[in-house]
């Protein structure tokens, strides 16, 4: 049974993994990862026994993290952003 992450924290996904998310989870992802703090008050020590779950931008499991989801992410189709989908729907509304 997987352990429980605590909150904060983001759990490592393999490419394959990741390829099997849905867009909006991998979007929700990039958010989290995008969340995390810059650096943490850590010595590298600390840091590296703490490698996983993810949780501060400068190691290099957040990095590999981040250049994995958005490996995935530019293959995927666009996904227009509320404003977008919002212009759009008032575009078709003028035309009726």
């Amino acid at each position: 049974m997987a352990e429980a992450i605590e909150a904060g924290a983001i759990a490592h996904k393999t490419l394959a993994e990741l390829r099997a998310m849905h867009t909006g989870t991998l979007m929700n992802r990039r958010q989290a990862l995008l969340k995390c703090p810059e650096t943490s008050t850590l010595t590298a020590r600390d840091k590296a026994s703490l490698l996983l779950p993810i949780r501060f931008k400068d190691t290099a499991v957040w990095q590999n993290a981040y250049r994995d989801l958005k490996s995935v992410l530019d293959t995927r189709e666009h996904q227009p952003t509320k404003q977008q989908r919002k212009a759009l729907r008032q575009a078709r509304a003028k035309k009726r």
